[in-house]
């Protein structure tokens, strides 16, 4: 009896640290590309103009990952991004790119899933990027320079964007 015990413990250790390392593993992925977003952006280096939008200098811009498949991307994302240029204005671009069809340029932004947004401000900076769906009150402060955390539940309702924007 004493042995199992002793064997599932060690099992679950190897588990938490195998859990733990992956963990780090990707943060520390993510980060390092959000580095060279960044770094691209400050250079001014934007390949990611689509057909319907080509790329010009300056404002606020959202570069969207989805597939034809894609039934979240369909369902949620783009009335939430459509939510978030309704309430901005055509100052916003919206840069939509099939991660499939262009592979290049999703692995370069680390998709790993779609949706992927990642957030351009104002100046053009970089504020983040979403994998997964991005509610459009999280868009809307993550373009505004706040970047709310998914950690202990995001607001996940686009009906709240009003409040949210005041």
């Amino acid at each position: 009896m004493l042995e199992r015990l002793l064997i599932a413990t060690v099992v679950l250790a190897i588990v938490l640290v195998a859990i733990a390392a992956g963990r780090r593993w990707y943060a520390w992925r993510n980060a390092r590309i959000e580095d060279r977003l960044r770094a691209e952006a400050r250079a001014g280096a934007s390949d990611t103009a689509s057909d319907d939008e080509p790329a010009a200098p300056g404002g606020p811009r959202i570069v969207y990952f989805t597939t034809k498949t894609c039934v979240v991307c369909k369902a949620q994302q783009e009335p939430a991004i459509a939510a978030v240029r309704e309430h901005l204005g055509d100052g916003l671009r919206i840069e939509r790119h099939d991660a499939v069809e262009e592979r290049a340029l999703a692995d370069r932004y680390g998709v790993l899933t779609v949706p992927t947004t990642a957030v351009y401000d104002a100046g053009g900076e970089l504020v983040t990027v979403n994998r997964g769906f991005a509610p459009a009150a999280v868009l809307l402060s993550q373009l505004r320079g706040e970047v709310p955390s998914f950690e202990g539940g995001a607001l996940m309702s686009s009906e709240r964007l009003d409040e949210r924007s005041a």
